[in-house]
């Protein structure tokens, strides 16, 4: 076993026994390298084999160079990729798949497989987006690999946003400022926290060591970029995405006025007339039954689908009060979510 030293020591993660893990690290951090090592010295000792999972065919174009980066720690160990399949010793010891068209995998069995590798599971704006209902997809897709076994996996990431499909579907949220600090240091600088007590499955690690951060810093990269904010995201793990300005919890004196519905999210809107504030929270009145829609995929019976704002009563105030700074949100992910309904009606 080789020494990870500040990088991403995978097997220490593996000793929470979860099913799903999903591991937030720094650009570098030793991800995807945690994974292909673990992969390999498992299949090398047990036989055991594993799938590198992408979103796009497009993003395992050069998958052909995966070994590349690790082939010298497995010295005499003959690592080759032959199309989309791994082998070691010219056994099959993996496969590389996108996600995107794993429904054709659906009558195929991978009996040996009982790992999959999630390579940036979480994506930034550009070229590429989520799939529709991605979170299905995926579910069938470990359906598919699993079966009736136990399949461990790996969702690997930098830290762009906390806002994705599949924080959203598994209800993970993470805390905010100085509470992240006590809330999830585990003591060397790694922040790991099972999901909860009744859901054990599911681990979150922020990787973020000290060592590693100061080594980084002290490069002429990391001497160039200090101070900025792609700093803080590519060093220090801080998500590039998300801002905690103007995330607050709202005032016992809020009043619900309506709820919004965007990509299967229900988020509430509430007003607090002494403090002259908007709070935007995942709380909501069922008893309220104005609820507006921003997708064709949102509106149901009674939900109002909106284009645009118009002069709408209730809706122009709320945006109005948004351009001047007069919104608070209850957490990262409602402020994401509203900004992402700002955009869809403001094209």
């Amino acid at each position: 076993m080789i020494d990870f030293g500040f990088y991403w020591n995978i097997f220490q993660t593996l000793t929470f026994n979860a099913l799903f893990h999903f591991v937030i690290g720094n650009r570098g951090g030793g991800k995807s390298f945690g994974f292909k090592y673990w992969a390999i010295h498992d299949f090398i000792k047990n036989g055991n084999q594993f799938i590198y999972l992408r979103r796009y065919q497009n993003e395992l174009k050069k998958v052909k160079t995966w070994f590349a980066d690790i082939a010298e720690f497995f010295p005499g160990v003959n690592l080759e990729v032959k199309g989309k399949t791994f082998l070691i010793d010219g056994k099959i010891a993996g496969y590389a798949m996108p996600l995107s068209t794993s429904k054709i995998e659906k009558s195929t069995a991978f009996p040996l497989v009982t790992k999959i590798g999630f390579d940036e599971f979480i994506i930034d704006k550009g070229v590429y987006h989520y799939l529709p209902n991605e979170i299905d997809y995926f579910l069938e897709f470990y359906e598919t690999i699993a079966r009736t076994r136990e399949v461990k996996v790996m969702f690997m990431a930098n830290a762009i946003t906390q806002t994705n499909p599949y924080f959203l579907y598994f209800d993970i949220e993470l805390p905010y400022n100085k509470e992240i600090q006590t809330f999830f240091n585990d003591g060397q600088g790694r922040f790991i926290k099972k999901r909860n007590k009744a859901n054990p499955d599911i681990l979150i690690q922020l990787v973020s060591d000290s060592r590693y951060i100061e080594m980084k810093s002290k490069t002429r990269f990391g001497q160039l970029i200090a101070g900025t904010q792609y700093s803080s995201y590519a060093i220090e793990n801080k998500f590039l995405r998300d801002s905690n300005e103007f995330i607050a919890k709202k005032t016992e004196s809020a009043k619900h006025r309506f709820n919004m519905e965007y990509i299967g999210e229900i988020i509430g809107v509430w007003i607090d007339y002494q403090e002259g504030l908007y709070f935007i929270s995942r709380d909501v009145d069922p008893s309220n039954e104005i609820s507006y829609a921003f997708t064709t995929r949102d509106h149901k019976v009674n939900t109002l689908l909106i284009g645009r704002i118009g002069k709408s009563p209730m809706l122009k105030p709320l945006f109005d009060n948004f351009r001047i700074g007069n919104v608070r949100f209850e957490d990262m992910d409602v402020k994401n979510i509203f900004y992402e309904i700002v955009k869809t009606i403001a094209t």
